[in-house]
């Protein structure tokens, strides 16, 4: 922190979603990761790349839905070697051509974008779940009117995701 530059802060009221799904966890996991697309780019940023070269690469990689993932985390994995076995995964999901539009309003947003996404298994008899904050409702926190259409096109991109897993 510079000296003299005011500290903020915001608030709003973040919305949970846990979505049981019906599937067994190893189910769940597979069927998120169809509906995904993958960042997995075949191009390092430093050998100068331009942004059409990164859009068609994004275009190539996005899902059906249009988000990626952009990187995961097994936390059941390592969690697992202490008190038994913990089923879940940390999914980091996105759109860089979306974030970039929404960094261009307000660069704060690059603690929500891309967002979270997890995958887990708690014994439930409703099966493993998907749980996620909406996107909507963490954009809120930055009080920008002009990131409201973006949080609703991240919210419709990942219940069209839900919806068609829970077909």
């Amino acid at each position: 922190m510079r000296h003299g530059e005011p500290i903020t802060a915001g608030y709003a009221m973040i919305v949970r979603e846990d979505i049981p799904t019906g599937l067994r966890y190893d189910a769940l996991v597979a069927a998120f990761e169809r509906q995904m697309g993958r960042w997995e780019p075949d191009f390092s940023i430093g050998n100068q790349v331009t942004w059409e070269q990164v859009e068609a690469a994004v275009k190539q990689l996005e899902g059906p839905h249009g988000l990626m993932i952009m990187s995961e985390v097994n936390q059941g994995e390592l969690l697992s070697l202490h008190g038994g076995i913990k089923r879940c995964r940390l999914y980091l999901v996105g759109n860089p051509i979306i974030a970039e539009s929404i960094l261009s309003i307000d660069r704060r947003a690059s603690l929500y974008v891309p967002f979270r996404v997890t995958l887990y298994d708690n014994g439930s008899p409703h099966g493993a779940f998907i749980s996620f904050d909406r996107p909507s409702s963490f954009l809120g926190a930055l009080h920008q009117p002009d990131l409201v259409p973006y949080g609703q096109l991240l919210d419709a991109k990942i219940y069209s995701v839900v919806r068609s897993i829970l077909m």
